[in-house]
């Protein structure tokens, strides 16, 4: 009985299958990520951020819990996610509160995201994970903000509020929910600014500014402090108001002079008065050099832009004020200079940078940041653009890589240089570049420890190569991409094995690498250094795909294995010993488009219907029977059409079907990306989570990991990442699919 460890992957390596999407160019020539550009209006949430690019186009990311990024999906994602949905016409405006967001979109509002209260405006409670309009806002609305559970809106000239009402923040007069827009009690004339706090709101009407709801810390300013106020109450004091910004326990004002006032709690030091003490009225904040150009109060801090800074002041704790320090005192950010637009909340903050990028920084657990990682940034660190949709992805053990435009990028474990980085490390989380790559390979496949690619009809190889897996006549290892010599031309396919690897050139195949099973097909078991010719496959062959210990073609429309068959893995009707030269796959004698050999098993594309074969103790044949070996081709259940690729891996097979990825067989640790349970099994095809409809081909299996590249333009990965192989910048065990960060980390603050 074989080893049944999770010690080998089944690399996927696409030659044809290029990915199609629209996706924001989101790297240089050389391949290195850019940042998100072209920003109109910037946002952050609790802890998500959105922003509005052109037409209709809003991307949003980090936490996802309630489906907050609009991406049909409730998974959280560490770089930009677009917006399904929303009409084709420019975002007026962009508001993120606690766990939802609203797009101002034609005079309609849409929101998305948490609903319990009924702060999405559709009449229901309902959490959306795409976009819904507001319904029954009665006229064309003009400006939109978001609080934690609650949403205002001004719709012709007057303010609107709807969803959680315990404190009155909607200003109705009551202590009533409302699902639908309700008018603020009590206000007339031009509404200049619009805010709304954790459990308040503010705004500016004339040159007056008024706050409701919370006053638990005097937040509304008018000099009491009371449990709620449940319709709107002048700010004492102040006159000539330009705009307001409401925080948590405190809210903020600035005049048209762009002189600052905070009142409310100051326990923190956010009012920047060089002290901590707190005021039921306004105080002007001191030192800020020139005016102020607009104010954002976060939740126990508070920023404000001029025209050559951003200042900040109070709790810095978790870098929220940009790493000047915990202050009582306004302190400019350092390195940041001249700003379009500044937004803060609870933890984090961004602005929109005069070039219409974002930079952000503070709390990043859920990868609010949008910097591809999930650490803590006490520095602003520019957000990059979409990820180019991967052509080639190619899954390693616990290493995973993709092409990019002009180039390749790797990740997760490189203790033997299988990252080709050039360097050793045993966990590299984000994606990086490999070096040696001058342009991006046609053919990519990965094995236990080593990869190899096909770059201008040659072949690379690096990592392991105790077996020669690398083809270089030696048995060193390499941490970068090395050429073999033998194969510099007329290569259009590339596989790895367990430790052996083989090329398709000119339409014959040869392979080198470890041959102890007969898995280089030279009809010897001797290790070959060097590529040698593998017999009968001089011309014909149109597909290739390496298992562990056996490897598989497509010659003239028919299947052909040779290696290890000790569990029926070769399709010949036998599970006995080995096959050294290739043989034919039973029933598999024309129509054969894909074939795919894991471990233990083996599947196929024949006329579009899927078939596997093989070992079968954790249900990877897919045919509805656990434990039901199978040593020549049986079909999987409710395959039989509309496939279009299929991988198999250890005990788990994937396939795409009529454009969404579906996975099969051993869920040890998410890699079925169902969202079920790990340590469980599926004797059938589940769909993989978020993924229907949006397969854009490539797809690879890892040891206990999974990714598939998607028609948005986006790369997805699930499973165990504690090596680093899911891309996403933190360790998780993850059910279901997560994006693959894009941003390197050696250009994470934004710099070259």
């Amino acid at each position: 009985m074989p080893d049944r460890r999770r010690c080998w992957v089944r690399g996927f390596a696409a030659v044809a299958w290029l990915a199609t999407g629209a996706a924001v160019a989101a790297f240089d020539a050389r391949g290195v990520p850019v940042p998100l550009e072209g920003i109109n209006h910037l946002t952050v949430g609790g802890a998500f951020t959105c922003a509005a690019l052109g037409a209709g186009e809003v991307y949003c990311w980090g936490n996802n819990l309630y489906g907050q990024l609009g991406n049909d999906s409730e998974y959280p994602s560490v770089d930009p996610q677009r917006i399904p949905g929303l009409p084709a016409a420019p975002i007026a405006a962009l508001a993120a509160g606690g766990g939802h967001a609203c797009a101002l979109v034609a005079g309609e509002i849409w929101c998305w995201g948490f609903n319990q209260f009924g702060q999405l405006g559709d009449g229901g409670s309902n959490d959306r994970s795409i976009a819904v309009r507001v319904e029954q806002l009665g006229g064309v609305a003009t400006q939109v903000a978001a609080g934690d559970f609650h949403t205002c809106a001004v719709v012709d000239g007057v303010i609107k509020c709807w969803g959680n009402n315990l404190y009155g923040q909607l200003g109705s007069g009551d202590e009533f929910d409302y699902a639908f827009p309700h008018p603020v009690a009590g206000l007339s004339g031009e509404v200049k600014s619009l805010s709304t706090g954790t459990l308040h709101t503010c705004a500016v009407v004339g040159s007056q500014a008024y706050c409701w709801g919370s006053n638990l810390s005097g937040q509304i300013g008018n000099g009491t402090a009371a449990t709620a106020q449940i319709s709107p109450a002048v700010v004492a004091g102040l006159t000539d108001v330009a705009d307001v910004s409401a925080g948590a326990v405190h809210s903020c004002a600035r005049r048209a002079s762009g002189a600052v006032f905070c009142w409310g709690d100051n326990s923190f030091g956010q009012f920047g008065t060089g002290n901590t003490t707190s005021s039921l009225t306004p105080v002007v904040v001191d030192n800020l050099g020139l005016p102020a150009l607009s104010i954002a109060a976060g939740s126990q801090h508070t920023c404000a832009r001029t025209a050559n800074a951003v200042y900040c002041w109070g709790d810095d704790g978790l870098g929220q004020s940009g790493g000047i320090g915990s202050r009582s005192s306004p302190l400019a950010i350092p390195g940041l200079g001249a700003t379009a637009a500044l937004t803060t909340r609870n933890a984090h903050g961004c602005v929109r940078t005069s070039g219409g990028g974002a930079k952000c920084w503070g709390l990043n657990i859920n990868g609010q940041l949008g910097d591809g990682s999930a650490d803590v940034r006490t520095w602003p660190v520019a957000v990059p653009g979409s990820y180019d949709a991967p052509a080639l992805i190619a899954a390693g053990t616990s290493h995973t890589c993709a092409t990019v435009a002009n180039g390749l990028h790797c990740w997760g474990y490189n203790a033997l240089g299988q990252l080709g980085r050039g360097t050793l490390s045993t966990n590299e989380s984000t994606p990086g570049p490999t070096i040696n790559m001058p342009e991006r390979p046609s053919s990519l496949a990965a094995g236990i420890d080593h990869t190899c690619a096909v770059v201008a009809g040659g072949v690379r190889c690096w990592g392991a190569n105790q077996k020669g897996q690398l083809g270089l006549g030696i048995v060193i290892t390499r941490r970068a991409p090395t050429p073999i010599p033998s194969l510099q031309s007329g290569v259009t396919r590339v596989a790895a094995g367990d430790r052996h690897s083989c090329a398709l050139r000119n339409g014959g195949v040869w392979c080198w690498g470890y041959n102890g099973n007969g898995e280089l097909g030279d009809g010897t078991t001797v290790d070959r250094l060097q590529p040698v010719a593998v017999v009968g496959m001089a011309s014909g062959v149109t597909d290739i795909d390496a298992g562990a210990n056996h490897t598989c073609a497509i010659q003239g429309g028919a299947a052909k294995c040779w290696g290890l068959n000790t569990d029926g893995q070769l399709g010949l009707g036998t599970n006995d010993g080995f096959r050294a030269t290739p043989q034919p796959v039973a029933t598999l004698d024309s129509g054969v488009t894909r074939i795919s050999p894991g471990i233990s098993h083996t599947c196929a594309i024949q006329n579009g219907a899927a078939k596997c074969w093989g070992y079968d103790g954790y249900a990877a044949l897919g045919n509805g029977i656990v434990n039901d070996h199978q040593y020549s081709p049986d079909a999987v259940s409710g395959f039989d059409s509309g496939v279009t690729e299929i991988v198999a891996g250890d005990d788990i097979s994937c396939a795409v079907r009529f454009g969404s990825v579906w996975c099969w067989g051993a869920d040890y640790s998410g890699d079925l990306g169902n969202g079920g349970g790990v340590r469980s099994l599926r004797a059938l095809p589940v769909a993989v989570i978020g993924l229907a409809g949006k397969a854009a081909g490539p797809l690879a299996i890892g040891g206990t990991h999974a990714c598939a590249a998607t028609t948005d333009g986006g790369l997805r990965c699930w499973g165990d990442d504690y090596l680093g192989a899911l891309g996403i910048g933190r360790v998780v065990i993850s059910g279901g699919p997560l994006t693959v960060v894009r941003q390197d980390r050696l250009f994470a603050d934004g710099h070259d």
